[in-house]
């Protein structure tokens, strides 16, 4: 069944606010001239604007994750209602029949046939029989009994499925339009950077190959790290699953993916399923993500990572910044 909490959606406030706050300021840092310490700033605002609107991403992955496990469940439990009322209307059309031959064979009942009996040999035995009988008919009528209720369960279960269905579509489609206005109020910080700082900002977000790569420890993390690498310069894409656009999350998932590890989509659920490492003990190879769960990266080794930005770039190799807090290790 589809998960009915999504951790994921707490952050939607704090992100209109965070876009609200970094809109407004760079209004304040793009009027006139500028000490050099602004300039930064305002290259640190686009790149927080980009941020917030890959945080409001990450909530739109995990809904489409919950809307395809919620489709999967309601197809499965199609086929088992399909299944449960065609064993419910044989045992019914059999109980039918048993009941309508009964009257056939004794209109009055077969207690009733028994007590015109005068041979107590023939009333014994036929007793016994009715005793059979409805013992037998007894059990047929539990076992409908069952049937009608595992029917009526799963019946109450597809609706409270296909409820919250419907729901996550509804929200995924108005947190989709919440990602786009971020990415637009983002992309219009960039348009007002002047020359140094757009220079800076693409220097920052240029694709590069890695600077002495490490050795990875295991098989699968180094074809999770070689499949990253070769999608080096493959633009970035907000819910990008490859293979000619990726965002962050897309990226780990299909790298491991390529390693033959799976791996959930976002980068709450790829945390949570990892093995946690200590950001003093990461190994080439191993996932490290934003505290907020906002973004994720594979670990080169000696303090780089290869990412899907969400500055709207392509994917790069970069810096081991110190937003990367957390760790986790798959295979």
């Amino acid at each position: 069944m589809a998960s009915t909490h999504h951790p994921a959606r707490a952050v939607s406030h704090r992100v209109a606010v965070a876009v609200t706050a970094v809109v407004l300021g760079a209004g304040l840092v793009a009027g006139s001239a500028q000490a050099e310490p602004e300039r930064a700033d305002a290259v640190a605002q686009v790149e927080q604007a980009f941020n917030a609107a890959a945080a409001v991403n990450e909530e739109v992955n995990q809904l489409t994750s919950d809307i395809a496990a919620a489709q999967a469940s309601i197809a499965a439990l199609d086929t088992e209602i399909a299944d449960i009322q065609a064993r419910y209307d044989e045992q019914r059309s059999a109980l039918g029949s048993v009941i309508a031959q009964q009257q056939i064979d004794s209109p009055l009942g077969a207690t009733a046939s028994l007590l015109g009996s005068e041979d107590p040999s023939s009333f014994l035995e036929g007793l016994s029989a009715v005793q059979a009988f409805n013992a037998s008919q007894a059990e047929a009528l539990d076992a409908a009994s069952e049937t009608a209720d595992d029917l009526a369960s799963r019946q109450a279960q597809l609706q409270q499925l296909t409820a919250q269905l419907e729901a996550d579509k509804a929200d995924a489609d108005a947190k989709q339009a919440e990602v786009q206005s971020a990415y637009d109020a983002a992309q219009a910080q960039l348009s007002r950077l002047d020359q140094a700082q757009r220079a800076q900002f693409d220097s920052a977000n240029n694709a590069s190959l890695p600077a002495n790569p490490a050795a990875a420890p295991s098989a699968f993390s180094g074809s999770a790290v070689d499949f990253a690498l070769s999608r080096i310069g493959v633009p970035y894409r907000y819910g990008g699953n490859g293979p000619d656009s990726y965002d962050c999350s897309g990226l780990t998932k299909a790298s491991f993916a390529a390693a033959g590890i799976s791996i959930p989509r976002t980068a709450s659920a790829q945390y949570s399923a990892s093995t946690k490492v200590s950001m003093s003990d990461i190994q080439p190879g191993d996932l490290v993500f934003y505290a907020s769960m906002s973004h994720v990266a594979i670990y080169l080794g000696n303090g780089q990572v290869v990412e899907a930005p969400s500055s709207g770039g392509s994917v790069r190799v970069t810096t081991l910044r110190g937003d990367f807090s957390k760790a986790g290790r798959f295979g």
